[in-house]
């Protein structure tokens, strides 16, 4: 099984991978943001790994988590608040692109790092707000949008984790 790839929000979107061992889980071409050649400015990171799993995980405003599984995927699209997107896409079996990019302002993306594990901040991104999974929305709050919850989750949403293996 893959390394785990997270994507969450604790104010800023932050992007992770969990690495057995030593090592970092370094993806610092996610720092270099520059023209991405379809109207929009971003970085990538592709992962040799194969990856086949995702977990969406919400917590409402009264606390209550929620669980959202797609057992396969192709591509996954998180978008946050200020306009900030990512995307991780599958390349037939054996590595994801990750890809951090905006239409409206330049991602802001820095790199922290903590008793050897780094993770990646989207410093100008609000919470995520929708994520589409082959094309289907499965999640959103983005204001002025139809929502899409689990059954029995109440807005306002405080957390949310999307986690790729």
């Amino acid at each position: 099984m893959a390394e785990a790839i997270i994507v969450d929000d604790g104010g800023s979107t932050r992007i992770k991978r969990v690495m057995t061992g030593t090592a970092v889980g370094a993806m610092d071409s996610l720092l270099d943001v520059d023209d991405l050649g379809n109207g929009t400015r971003g970085s990538d990171h592709t992962i040799n790994d194969s990856y086949s799993n995702l977990l969406i995980v919400i917590q409402d405003k009264f606390g209550k988590p929620f669980q959202i599984t797609d057992a396969s995927f192709t591509t996954v699209a998180i978008s946050s608040g200020l306009n900030q997107e990512i995307t991780a896409a599958k390349n037939g079996s054996s590595s994801l692109t990750l890809t951090v990019f905006s239409g409206a302002s330049d991602p802001i993306v820095e790199s922290k790092q903590h008793k050897k594990k780094r993770r990646y901040v989207v410093s100008n991104s609000g919470p995520i707000e929708k994520v589409i999974v082959d094309g289907a929305i499965v999640f959103n709050v983005r204001q002025g949008e139809p929502n899409v919850l689990p059954a029995g989750a109440s807005k306002t949403i405080v957390y949310t984790s999307v986690v790729l293996t």
